[in-house]
Formats: structure tokens, sequence, C-alpha cells
């Protein structure tokens, strides 16, 4: 199948420091692909590069058969790229309701065909299982279910490519287990779903393809299968159990 996002040879440098080098890696519709490795890997500054929040020293970004590496985020939003950052995002004197509708408001702005916002919020909250939580402001829920409010604001945009970076962090294991089989649900459906996560078991139980990173550099890349008996893998996480 072919992919809706590619990076082809990315570079980032910070001065004389090289925080990526050279990456290259594709998400395809369909599925959940995986991007991990230890801290300070380079994960989080590659979706940077993807959003459009970094420029990179080298290499492409291509959003839909398009190249976007000059674009600003605003039009790779429009091209069907959505995002969840590490730290929560969040209109925090709005409802969990309003925080998920005001982003169809936004999306109704720039693309067609608009959306009924109001159903569409309904939808989503639904989907997320956030319908007992959906009047009380999102101050006052838990970091959790925050990050599925978050998740929602994305899904309002009806995204192509939905990168997560960290939507696991502050789920208890209850939570972090119908997040996955959330995550497999979306993928099902057509989205391409690109997620940055230290939750390997979370990664190891949704991710149909894996990129592992390791001081910025590509270290190993497959299935599932591949990733747990790969030793460079292991290395990288002084023998962590990776299943």
């Amino acid at each position: 199948m072919d992919p809706v996002l590619e990076v082809h040879g990315i570079t980032v440098r910070f001065g004389g420091n090289v925080a990526v080098d050279g990456v290259s890696a594709r998400v395809e519709p369909g599925r959940v692909t995986g991007l991990i490795g230890p801290n300070g890997a380079g994960k989080t500054t590659l979706f940077n590069v993807v959003t459009g929040l970094l420029t990179p020293s080298a290499g492409r970004v291509v959003l839909g058969g398009r190249d976007v590496t000059r674009q600003p985020p605003f039009k790779r939003a429009r091209g069907g790229l959505a995002r969840t950052f590490q730290r929560l995002e969040l209109f925090t004197s709005l409802s969990v309701r309003d925080n998920i509708r005001v982003a169809g408001e936004i999306r109704n702005r720039w693309a067609r065909p608009r959306i009924d916002a109001v159903a569409e919020a309904d939808r989503v909250i639904e989907l997320l299982g956030l319908g007992a939580l959906a009047d009380r402001g999102v101050s006052e829920i838990p970091t959790g279910m925050a990050r599925r409010v978050e998740l929602g604001r994305s899904l309002m945009t009806q995204p192509k490519v939905l990168l997560l970076d960290e939507p696991a962090s502050g789920q208890d294991e209850q939570e972090t287990d119908e997040f996955a089989e959330l995550l497999v649900r979306l993928a099902a459906n057509g989205t391409a779903v690109f997620l940055v996560e230290h939750d390997v078991h979370l990664v190891m139980a949704t991710c149909a393809y894996i990129y592992v990173l390791d001081f910025g550099v590509l270290i190993a890349e497959g299935a599932p299968d591949d990733i747990r008996s790969n030793q460079a893998v292991l290395d990288a996480y002084l023998g962590e159990s990776l299943t």
C-alpha cells in the first residue's frame, strides 16, 4: 500500500550536535507504525520535523505524495496531518465536550465539506469512552483521560495521518489496554497512525511495523517479532524485556 507519510534522509543538527542522522521511514494507512528508542534518541525531534515545527538540515518530508518539507505547520494540517504532544495542550477553561467541539469548528474554517461540529464531537466522545466526563472541565479529569481529549481534538480534523507523542503517559494499565484497542480500531478504519511511545508493550501490541532510533540513528526496523529479537535494539534498551 502506498504510504501517506514519508521521511527521506532526515538530518537535524543543533550546532555541532546531530539529533537525527539520515533517518527514512514510511507510514501507511490502515495500520499503526511505531517509533521507539531510549530517551534522547531523537523521536520527538523527528516528529517536530514531520509537523513543520523544525526545518531539517537535510532530507525531505512527503505527505500524500507532496513534498511539504518547507511548508508551515498549518498547511500540513490542512493536508491531513494531526498530532498530539508529550505535554498536554488543552483549553483548561473549557469542558471535555467543548475542547473537542472547538477543533471541529476551527476545521470548518478551512476544510470542505464542512462537518456538524456538535454531532461529530458527540461521535468522537463516544468513540473515546469519554461520555461520563463530557461536561466536566478538562482540568478536573485524570491525565489519562485528558490525553484522550487531546486525541479527540485531533480526530475532529479528520486526519489522514495521526502522530501521537507519548499518548499513554499518565494512563493506568486498564486505560492503556483500552487505548491500545482504540488505536487498532482507528487504523482499521483507514487512519495512518504514527506512534511514539515509551510503553514498549503497548507498541508491540498495536504496531504492524516499528522503527527504532538510538542517538538519532535508525538502528532497526521491522515487524514486532523482528524487533523483539534484534540484538542492537536489546543493547539500546540495556536488556529490558521487549515482550
